[in-house]
């Protein structure tokens, strides 16, 4: 059989532990005064970089936030002068609506008016016509039945007052 001493292995040799103690210790003071401060500039470059870049990153996000502010302004801005630019369009072309319609009216009636006088007018003359057939007709009618001849001009007179008087015309 094998004879092996188990808690031998298991427990360092005194000696050798603290020899191993000594040596650690010499690697930390000789690594303490030659290479603690490179690493220590080091690791302080490494932090300042990362808080360069955090604060990059960090202005960086600002200036979206801005610019997104920025824009949703614009757009708001341009929204709010589009609605102003067809509300102005709405109005002016209500205005321009109101002012055919009353230029409309106005024409229809001027045009209506001057149908009324124009009919008016041909009444007029349309009567006095039928009068003075009235009075022809009458005068032959007369001159007829009478068969002597009178003054004309007295003739004349006298039908065309009653003609006046029949028509109500004065």
């Amino acid at each position: 059989m094998i004879d092996v001493d188990i808690i031998g292995q298991l427990v360092p040799n005194p000696l050798t532990m603290l020899v191993q103690l000594c040596s650690t210790l010499v690697l930390f003071l000789l690594a303490k005064k030659f290479l603690w401060k490179s690493v220590k500039n080091f690791l302080d470059a490494r932090t300042g970089k990362m808080q360069s870049d955090l604060d990059a990153s960090e202005k960086a996000k600002q200036d979206a936030f801005n610019d997104r502010q920025k824009a949703l302004n614009e757009l708001s801005e341009a929204t709010d002068k589009a609605e102003e630019i067809v509300s102005v369009a709405v109005k002016q072309a209500k205005d321009e609506k109101t002012s055919i319609l009353e230029k409309a009216d106005r024409e229809a009636a001027a045009t209506k008016k001057k149908a009324q006088e124009q009919i008016e007018a041909e009444r007029q003359a349309m009567a006095k016509d039928m009068q003075r057939e009235m009075i022809e007709v009458a005068l032959s009618a007369a001159g007829k039945l009478i068969g002597e001849k009178s003054p004309e001009d007295l003739d004349r007179e006298a039908i065309e007052s009653f003609v006046k008087e029949a028509t109500g015309n004065d």
